[in-house]
């Protein structure tokens, strides 16, 4: 990907792409996609922005933060996942309904590892919606996972995708749904 300029949604908010060299852009429906082609198969990380829609049920801050804390929840189920860690805490710099959260967990789900062998995986990320127009939003994140066994050895790209994160702009929406 060459062209580093942000990316602008009609809803009112624009990105940027990721810092760093050796990202593959998709956009798919409402998401738009990042991956960072690295030289290991042993680590990976990918970005991703979704365009969010919610009732007028939710935009309350309370109310809000239950709705990212359900919709970010892992299910344990399976039990593919394990150890799971998540955090979260408003931040209404951007808008009054915006949160940051923070999830760790193992993936135990890969059949082709070995059976003590999993993937710990990272995820970092942003829900906020448009501080004029609340019902419409963004939810972006960036995930690093990586095989335990490599841990002390694999790369990390956390900043490019902090700055993927910090490149959300809100600006008067084009089209206001509803």
């Amino acid at each position: 990907m060459n062209n580093n300029k942000k990316r602008e949604s009609s809803l009112g908010f624009s990105i940027k792409p990721p810092s760093g060299s050796g990202w593959l852009e998709k956009l798919n429906n409402d998401s738009l996609y990042y991956l960072k082609q690295t030289r290991t198969q042993e680590y990976s990380m990918y970005t991703k922005a979704t365009e969010v829609h919610l009732a007028d049920a939710y935009l309350e801050a309370g109310k809000f933060m239950q709705f990212v804390k359900k919709s970010k929840d892992l299910s344990i189920d399976s039990g593919d996942y394990r150890n799971i860690s998540t955090t979260y805490s408003s931040d209404t710099e951007l808008s009054p309904l915006c949160v940051r959260y923070y999830q760790r967990y193992e993936d135990h789900g890969n059949k082709t590892l070995k059976p003590d062998e999993f993937i710990k995986i990272r995820k970092n990320g942003l829900m906020c919606m448009h501080p004029e127009t609340l019902s419409d939003g963004v939810d972006m994140f960036y995930v690093e996972s990586y095989l335990q066994s490599k841990a002390s050895g694999h790369p990390s790209y956390r900043e490019e995708g902090e700055s993927f994160l910090s490149s959300l702009k809100f600006h008067p929406a084009v089209n206001k749904r509803g």
